[in-house]
């Protein structure tokens, strides 16, 4: 309780609105808003084909969550099959989120098809 209490009175003084982490009355920075919603997709890399659960996706890039790591790095082929896209990929970053999940950022250096 403490702590929160805490992190609000910093946020206060920061001018910070808590749900958006920027000071109040600044634009948003980043060039494109995404897509939330969940999607599925599926993921090619070296190993072969990967299903995988779409959280979020913009112009540059997806999060999606998967059962398997991917190396960062490492080049993808995606395919959005509920959004009818697909392209080639980067992956930006893994982050295991529990024992069977990896939430994985994959870039997009070039627009999907």
């Amino acid at each position: 309780m403490a702590f929160s209490l805490l992190k609000r009175g910093l946020w206060a003084v920061a001018g910070r609105s808590r749900r958006e982490g920027r000071a109040l009355g600044q634009p948003e920075r980043r060039l494109n808003h995404g897509l939330k919603g969940h999607f599925k997709a599926k993921i090619y890399d070296q190993s072969g084909w990967m299903r995988v659960r779409g959280v979020n996706m913009h112009a540059e890039g997806a999060l999606v969550m998967a059962s398997k790591p991917l190396a960062p790095q490492s080049p993808v082929f995606v395919h959005l099959k509920s959004l009818g896209l697909m392209g080639f990929g980067q992956v930006r970053h893994c982050t295991r989120r529990g024992p069977w999940r990896y939430a994985i950022g994959v870039g997009f250096p070039a627009p999907l098809m």
